[in-house]
C-alpha cells in the first residue's frame, strides 16, 4: 500500500515535472520569436532611419545580444522580403556593419554586391533601349523595379529586380519589337498574353512590355506620365508615371499578388520611398480618380499607415487626415502572412503540403518554418480584413478633396 502511493507520488512528480518543461520550453520558443522579430525592425529600420547616435547606440547593444538563433531567423526574413541588398547598404552607411557577427555580415554584403552587379548590366541595357527607342521616336514608360533602382532607392544595388517593365502604345508595339529584337531580345512566345509581351535574352535578362494597361484604360487624357532626371543612366529624361498614378500602380500591383506571395516589404519600401519624394505632390482627388476600387484605397492607407506607426514615416499632407481612422498592417501579420503565402496557406492545397512535410515527404522548395500562431491566427486576420473591406465600401472621400 505504501509502495503503490509512493509510486504514484513519483508519477505526480513526474508530470509536474514535465508540464512545467514544456512550459519553460515554450515560453523560451516565444521570447526567441518576439527578439527575432524585434532584431528584424531594426534592420529594416536601419533603411529608412537618419544618422542619430541615441539610435545607432542602441541598434549595437541590440545587435550585440542577439543570438545566433535570432539572426538566423532575421536573415532569412529579410531575403523572404528582398531587403537584403537595401539594409546590407544601409547598415554601412550608418557605420553599423562592424557590430554584426561576421558570417551574416559577409553573406548581407555578398547580396547587396551581386544585386548591385545585375542591376548595372540592367542599367547598361535600359539605355540602349531608350536610345534606339529615341531614335525611331517611340514613347515608352517604365515602370516599377528599375526606375525605383535608378531615382527612388539610396542606391542602385538596393533594389533587386527580376524584369524590366515598361509600358508602349500599341501602334507603337511592332517598332518597339524590332528594337528588342535588334538588341537581342528575341519574344518569348510561350510567356505572351493578350496583354503584354516578354522579351529575353542569352544572359537573362527580361524585359515585360505591356501594350495595354487595363488600370489606367479610359484615363489617357489624365496626363499620366512625367520625366525624371535619372541618376545612374546616361539619357537625360526616364519616361515614368506621375506621382499619382505611380502610387495607385504600385498599390494595385501589391493587392493583385497578395493571394499568390503575401505581402511583401521591398513592394511596401517601394511605397516609402516614392511618398518621400514626391509625397507632396500628391492630391486625393486625382487618386480617387484613378484608384479602381475602395478596396484598394483602403490598402493604400493602412500601409501609409504602417509606415507611420512602425517607422515613423510622415504620411503626406493631402492623406494624413482620412488614414488617421484606418487600422494599420502589422509587422507581425505582414511576416506571418508572407510565410503563410508560400506554403499557399490558407488554401486547400497549401494544407496538403503542409500535412505531406509534417509526414516527413521531402517537398521540391523549400519553405520557411511555421509557428503554431501562423496556424491559429490567418483565420483573425482574415476576419479582420474582412471587418475593414466592408467598412471600406463606407468612405466618402469627397470631403476631403480640396
Amino acid at each position: 500500500m505504501v509502495s503503490t502511493q509512493r509510486d504514484r507520488l513519483k508519477q505526480f512528480i513526474h508530470r509536474d515535472l514535465s508540464v512545467n518543461a514544456h512550459k519553460q520550453l515554450l515560453i523560451a520558443k516565444h521570447k526567441v520569436y518576439r527578439e527575432s522579430i524585434n532584431l528584424f525592425h531594426t534592420l529594416v529600420y536601419t533603411s529608412l532611419a537618419t544618422t542619430e547616435s541615441n539610435w545607432i547606440a542602441k541598434a549595437r547593444q541590440q545587435f550585440s545580444s542577439a543570438t545566433e538563433l535570432e539572426w538566423q531567423r532575421s536573415l532569412l526574413a529579410l531575403e523572404l522580403h528582398r531587403l537584403t541588398p537595401l539594409v546590407s547598404y544601409s547598415l554601412e552607411r550608418h557605420g553599423l556593419a562592424d557590430a554584426l557577427p561576421k558570417p551574416y555580415l559577409f553573406e548581407m554584403q555578398e547580396s547587396y554586391r551581386q544585386t548591385r552587379m545585375n542591376n548595372a548590366v540592367l542599367l547598361l541595357m535600359l539605355n540602349r533601349i531608350l536610345q534606339a527607342m529615341r531614335e525611331r521616336n517611340l514613347h515608352p514608360i517604365i515602370w516599377k523595379g528599375i526606375a525605383l533602382a535608378d531615382s527612388f532607392y539610396p542606391d542602385p544595388g538596393t533594389r533587386p529586380m527580376g524584369d524590366m517593365d515598361f509600358a508602349i502604345s500599341p501602334d507603337e508595339m511592332d517598332e518597339a519589337t524590332a528594337v528588342f529584337k535588334s538588341l537581342g531580345l528575341l519574344p518569348q512566345s510561350d510567356a505572351e498574353t493578350s496583354e503584354a509581351m516578354y522579351f529575353a535574352n542569352q544572359i537573362g535578362i527580361i524585359c515585360d512590355v505591356h501594350h495595354r494597361v487595363r488600370l489606367f484604360e479610359g484615363k489617357e487624357s489624365m496626363n499620366l506620365t512625367t520625366n525624371l532626371k535619372p541618376q545612374h543612366l546616361k539619357t537625360n529624361s526616364l519616361p515614368v508615371l506621375e506621382p499619382n498614378a505611380m502610387i495607385v500602380h504600385l498599390i494595385v500591383h501589391m493587392d493583385g499578388h497578395r493571394n499568390e506571395t503575401g505581402p511583401i516589404i521591398v513592394w511596401i519600401l517601394d511605397l516609402a520611398f516614392v511618398l518621400r519624394k514626391w509625397g507632396a505632390l500628391l492630391e486625393l482627388e486625382q487618386l480617387a480618380k484613378l484608384m479602381p476600387t475602395k478596396e484598394h484605397f483602403v490598402s493604400l492607407f493602412r500601409t501609409i499607415r504602417f509606415l507611420e506607426h512602425e517607422f515613423n514615416e510622415k504620411p503626406p499632407e493631402c492623406l494624413a487626415e482620412v488614414i488617421k481612422s484606418f487600422e494599420p498592417f502589422t509587422l507581425e501579420e505582414i511576416l506571418r502572412q508572407r510565410r503563410l503565402a508560400l506554403w499557399g496557406l490558407p488554401r486547400f492545397r497549401g494544407w496538403l503540403r503542409l500535412s505531406a512535410s509534417k509526414l516527413g515527404f521531402q517537398l521540391r522548395h523549400s519553405r520557411p518554418e511555421l509557428y503554431l500562431s501562423d496556424l491559429f491566427l490567418w483565420f483573425s486576420d482574415a476576419l479582420k480584413n474582412q471587418c475593414i473591406g466592408l467598412k471600406s465600401k463606407q468612405i466618402d472621400l469627397s470631403s476631403y478633396f480640396l
